[in-house]
């Protein structure tokens, strides 16, 4: 599993109640943790690790797969560590060849990196991990522990000193989309935020309903990008981008309607005050996204008047949650793998940047989204479970059709255009590494058997 789609399923988890910190050695310093991080601070994450993979090695039907650029051949290239090995992250649908490391002692890693065990991560792998303590006696203040964030772009883990200058000691001290976890930035522990197109559709009669291009420049930010591409690259990144950014503005239409629907059921303070702050961050999604498309086009460009006759105004429990499963869980959830999957391919640092807040906002509104139907199955039970595996099995269906060859497609990926079998591709990676293990999670183990 890439890094990137476990990180992304490690967020979601946590934000269902799962704790994200461990003790390196002492279980005293365990009971202010989670119930999770205390499991793995009496099993211990240090020691002599098990440092096999759990992945397979990449097969030369996995390099010739179409679906994905293998970044490896063989073992042989995989030459930045210890165990490296050119392994295929195998989804179920295809197959990505990249390079992998483990430890079994500290002595795989650098002299400022510790081992830590496989169960630290999930059971991927075990692996080298930046180490200002090793054990207790390290810390003279408090406990030697194992700090893993998800910051919206990978996975921060550090073994770090407890002290008196921590500001949070479990994630329950910190908000709803905060990790307590150390940030050696400040030196100590505190509450961390994410920082590091995406967006809810606005559906009208099964279909999205977007606002047209017109020409203006108030939706525009300052983006400090290439202009000179060749025309045909350019032409098509630039239709891409109006595209994205005529549905990033629709959300913030889908989040406030969502937000109708939560008053009408009753919902939390916490889950309207996370709608509303959806609808701005898709506003600012919007904006880099015109911004783009009018880069990239030679004129200003952004959302004319959005249409909404049609929109429906009741709100009856099964369509809300029907919704809420295909655009908020499952689609935020993919929205943000894709996000990432784009930052990661991006040419240029700034579009990096700007990609990856968009992944770490994405990420944020999919657990938003989790977390809103896991209030839903407290409040309605048998109802709301039924709709949602329904909703799920639908959308299994349709990502398992294959798509047509898409050689002619215009492609630049490293300018946020992606072929369709390639997204398709990580969309089905990202169903399998990241939403089904959370649906088992919320549902129950048997739930999608």
């Amino acid at each position: 599993m890439p890094a990137s789609l476990f990180a992304l399923r490690r967020r979601l988890l946590v934000a269902l109640g799962l704790g994200a910190s461990a003790s390196c050695s002492s279980p005293s310093t365990a009971t202010d943790l989670p119930d999770r991080a205390r499991e793995l601070a009496v099993a211990s994450v240090r020691g002599v690790c098990d440092p096999s993979f759990t992945f397979d090695a990449c097969s030369p039907e996995d390099l010739a797969s179409p679906l994905s650029e293998p970044r490896c051949q063989v073992d042989a290239d995989c030459d930045e560590g210890a165990y490296g090995r050119c392994v295929a992250h195998d989804t179920g649908f295809g197959s990505s060849c990249a390079c992998d490391y483990s430890c079994r002692t500290d002595a795989d890693c650098r002299s400022d990196e510790a081992c830590v065990c496989d169960h630290a991560f999930a059971d991927d792998h075990s692996r080298c991990v930046p180490a200002l303590c090793r054990v207790d006696a390290d810390c003279p203040e408090g406990g030697c522990v194992f700090s893993s964030w998800f910051d919206g772009c990978r996975l921060e883990s550090f073994l770090a000193c407890r002290s008196p200058a921590d500001t949070c000691r479990r994630d329950g001290d910190c908000d709803v989309d905060q990790t307590c976890a150390y940030d050696p930035d400040v030196g100590h522990w505190r509450c961390r935020a994410e920082a590091c197109a995406i967006g809810r559709p606005l559906v009208v009669a099964g279909a999205a309903r977007t606002a047209p291009a017109v020409a203006r420049a108030d939706w525009l930010t300052d983006i400090d990008l290439p202009d000179d591409l060749p025309s045909a690259v350019q032409a098509a990144i630039a239709g891409h981008w109006a595209a994205v950014a005529a549905l990033e503005h629709a959300s913030v239409a889908s989040f406030s309607a969502f937000t109708l629907d939560l008053m009408a059921l009753g919902a939390p303070p916490e889950l309207l005050a996370e709608a509303q702050r959806a609808a701005l961050d898709e506003i600012e999604h919007a904006r880099v996204a015109w911004s783009l498309a009018s880069l990239w086009s030679g004129r200003p460009l952004g959302p004319g008047p959005l249409a909404l006759d049609g929109f429906p105004s009741g709100h009856v429990l099964e369509d809300i949650v029907e919704a809420l499963v295909r655009d908020g869980c499952v689609g935020e959830t993919l929205g943000a793998a894709e996000a990432q999957l784009c930052a990661e391919l991006a040419a240029h640092p700034v579009l990096a940047a700007r990609l990856a807040d968009i992944a770490a906002d994405e990420t944020r509104h999919a657990a938003f989204a989790w977390r809103t139907l896991r209030w839903l199955l407290a409040g309605h039970g048998p109802a709301v479970r039924l709709v949602a595996l329904a909703t799920v099995a639908e959308l299994r269906a349709e990502l398992a059709a294959d798509l047509p060859p898409d050689d002619a497609h215009p492609a630049a990926p490293g300018w946020g255009l992606l072929r369709p079998r390639t997204r398709r591709a990580h969309h089905r990676e990202a169903f399998a590494a990241v939403i089904d293990p959370v649906l088992r999670t919320l549902l129950g183990p048997t739930a999608l058997a």
